[in-house]
Protein backbone atom coordinates (compact mmCIF):
# COMPACT_ATOMS: atom_id res chain seq x y z
CA UNK A 1 0.00 0.00 0.00
CA UNK A 2 1.46 3.37 -1.00
CA UNK A 3 1.53 6.35 1.37
CA UNK A 4 2.39 9.97 0.66
CA UNK A 5 4.44 11.63 3.40
CA UNK A 6 4.67 15.41 3.22
CA UNK A 7 7.26 17.23 5.35
CA UNK A 8 6.36 20.65 6.75
CA UNK A 9 8.60 23.11 8.60
CA UNK A 10 7.15 24.76 11.67
CA UNK A 11 7.28 28.51 11.34
CA UNK A 12 10.36 29.95 12.97
CA UNK A 13 12.23 26.66 13.06
CA UNK A 14 15.00 25.66 10.71
CA UNK A 15 16.66 22.34 9.94
CA UNK A 16 19.68 21.72 12.15
CA UNK A 17 23.20 21.60 10.69
CA UNK A 18 24.07 18.26 9.15
CA UNK A 19 20.49 17.35 8.29
CA UNK A 20 21.43 16.47 4.71
CA UNK A 21 23.45 13.52 6.01
CA UNK A 22 20.43 12.39 8.06
CA UNK A 23 18.25 12.45 4.94
CA UNK A 24 20.83 10.48 2.96
CA UNK A 25 21.04 7.84 5.70
CA UNK A 26 17.25 7.64 5.94
CA UNK A 27 16.92 7.27 2.16
CA UNK A 28 19.42 4.43 2.22
CA UNK A 29 17.60 2.71 5.09
CA UNK A 30 14.27 3.07 3.29
CA UNK A 31 15.75 1.68 0.06
CA UNK A 32 17.30 -1.29 1.92
CA UNK A 33 13.92 -1.99 3.57
CA UNK A 34 12.24 -1.83 0.16
CA UNK A 35 9.71 0.84 1.16
CA UNK A 36 11.00 3.93 -0.70
CA UNK A 37 9.24 4.56 -4.01
CA UNK A 38 10.37 8.19 -4.47
CA UNK A 39 11.39 11.25 -2.47
CA UNK A 40 12.61 14.77 -3.04
CA UNK A 41 12.57 18.40 -2.06
CA UNK A 42 9.80 20.66 -3.28
CA UNK A 43 10.37 24.08 -4.80
CA UNK A 44 8.95 27.11 -2.94
CA UNK A 45 5.19 27.66 -3.26
CA UNK A 46 5.64 30.77 -5.39
CA UNK A 47 7.06 28.56 -8.16
CA UNK A 48 3.92 26.42 -8.33
CA UNK A 49 1.13 26.50 -10.89
CA UNK A 50 -2.53 25.70 -10.35
CA UNK A 51 -4.52 23.98 -13.06
CA UNK A 52 -8.31 24.14 -13.12
CA UNK A 53 -10.65 23.04 -15.87
CA UNK A 54 -13.71 25.14 -16.52
CA UNK A 55 -16.10 24.55 -19.41
CA UNK A 56 -13.62 22.07 -20.87
CA UNK A 57 -10.76 24.60 -20.94
CA UNK A 58 -7.64 24.34 -18.79
CA UNK A 59 -6.89 27.49 -16.83
CA UNK A 60 -3.38 27.85 -15.39
CA UNK A 61 -2.55 30.36 -12.67
CA UNK A 62 0.51 31.08 -10.52
CA UNK A 63 1.09 30.12 -6.93
CA UNK A 64 -0.44 27.93 -4.27
CA UNK A 65 -4.18 27.82 -3.63
CA UNK A 66 -5.36 31.00 -1.86
CA UNK A 67 -6.36 29.09 1.28
CA UNK A 68 -3.00 27.32 1.59
CA UNK A 69 -1.39 27.61 5.00
CA UNK A 70 1.88 25.86 5.68
CA UNK A 71 3.44 24.50 2.53
CA UNK A 72 5.20 21.14 2.27
CA UNK A 73 8.96 21.28 1.70
CA UNK A 74 9.66 17.65 0.81
CA UNK A 75 7.84 14.44 0.01
CA UNK A 76 8.30 10.70 0.36
CA UNK A 77 6.24 8.04 -1.39
CA UNK A 78 6.43 4.86 0.65
CA UNK A 79 5.15 1.40 -0.15
CA UNK A 80 4.40 -0.17 3.24
CA UNK A 81 2.38 -3.21 4.26
CA UNK A 82 0.19 -1.24 6.68
CA UNK A 83 -0.44 2.26 8.09
CA UNK A 84 1.53 1.55 11.25
CA UNK A 85 4.65 0.79 9.24
CA UNK A 86 4.22 4.02 7.24
CA UNK A 87 3.81 6.03 10.46
CA UNK A 88 6.95 4.43 11.86
CA UNK A 89 8.97 5.45 8.81
CA UNK A 90 7.43 8.95 8.91
CA UNK A 91 8.70 9.36 12.46
CA UNK A 92 12.23 8.74 11.13
CA UNK A 93 12.06 11.66 8.69
CA UNK A 94 14.31 14.40 10.14
CA UNK A 95 11.68 17.11 9.59
CA UNK A 96 9.52 15.39 12.20
CA UNK A 97 11.85 16.85 14.85
CA UNK A 98 11.60 20.47 13.65
CA UNK A 99 8.28 20.38 11.82
CA UNK A 100 5.66 17.77 11.06
CA UNK A 101 5.02 14.93 8.65
CA UNK A 102 1.60 14.42 7.08
CA UNK A 103 0.97 10.78 6.12
CA UNK A 104 -1.80 10.16 3.60
CA UNK A 105 -3.00 6.69 2.70
CA UNK A 106 -4.67 5.87 -0.60
CA UNK A 107 -8.45 5.86 -0.80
Amino acid sequence: MKFLCLAYLDRGLAPPPGVAAEYRALGEAMREAGVLVDSGQLSPPDTSKLVRVSAGQAEVSDGPPPAAGQEPTAYFVLDCPDPGDALGWAACIPAASYGSIEVRPPR
